[in-house]
């Protein structure tokens, strides 16, 4: 059951390169948020110096407007700022699945290497339960497999629903609000 000096080596190899690909990902997930919030800062702050500017400059008339304009901008920037955080979490976590079973895989093979290697000293009785054993290890990283793709496919359908979600938030008509009969009556 001992594994020869190179299967050693590379099962290090291949769990030390899926270490560094989920490592990677962590680090260019939290690095695209980071950029991300850092933009939505800057446009909420830009979107409120405006709204300043507007009242410095003696238009208090768009005070009236000012809760139902800001909510507008502000679910529309919210929406944006969801659908690309969603975006990057769901990246990231494909990649960890896509790791994951990788590193199941490296396991496998120093499982069936061991089976094998097993089967080759063993009574014809042993052989046949050893050779059982790397059936069901076989079965069980295909149902894995299974499992990794249907969750990256759930992961991509929800990923879809959150940007047709933003998209219809962007696309939807940015009304005016509707001034008071007051306000006209005022106007006149």
């Amino acid at each position: 059951m001992f594994l020869t000096p190179h299967e050693i080596a590379q099962g290090r190899d291949y769990t030390l390169n899926n270490l560094l690909g989920i490592s990677t990902a962590c680090l260019g997930a939290s690095q695209r948020l980071s950029e991300l919030l850092a933009n939505g800062g800057r446009d909420a702050l830009s979107s409120g110096s405006r709204h300043l500017a507007q009242f410095g400059h003696g238009q208090l008339e768009a005070l009236t407007h000012l809760p139902s304009t800001l909510w507008l901008e502000h679910s529309t920037r919210t929406s944006k700022l969801l659908g690309s955080a969603y975006e990057i979490v769901g990246e990231t976590h494909k990649m960890l699945i896509h790791s994951a079973e990788a590193q199941i895989r490296v396991l496998d093979q120093i499982a069936f290497s061991s089976l094998d290697r097993l089967s080759r000293n063993s009574p014809w009785e042993a052989t046949i339960a050893l050779s059982t054993m790397r059936s069901t290890l076989e079965s069980a990283e295909q149902t894995l497999h299974g499992a990794s793709s249907a969750a990256i496919e759930t992961l991509e359908l929800a990923e879809l629903e959150v940007r047709e979600f933003s998209q219809a938030q962007e696309e939807a008509p940015k009304q005016k609000p509707k001034t008071t009969s007051r306000s006209r009556t005022r106007a006149n």
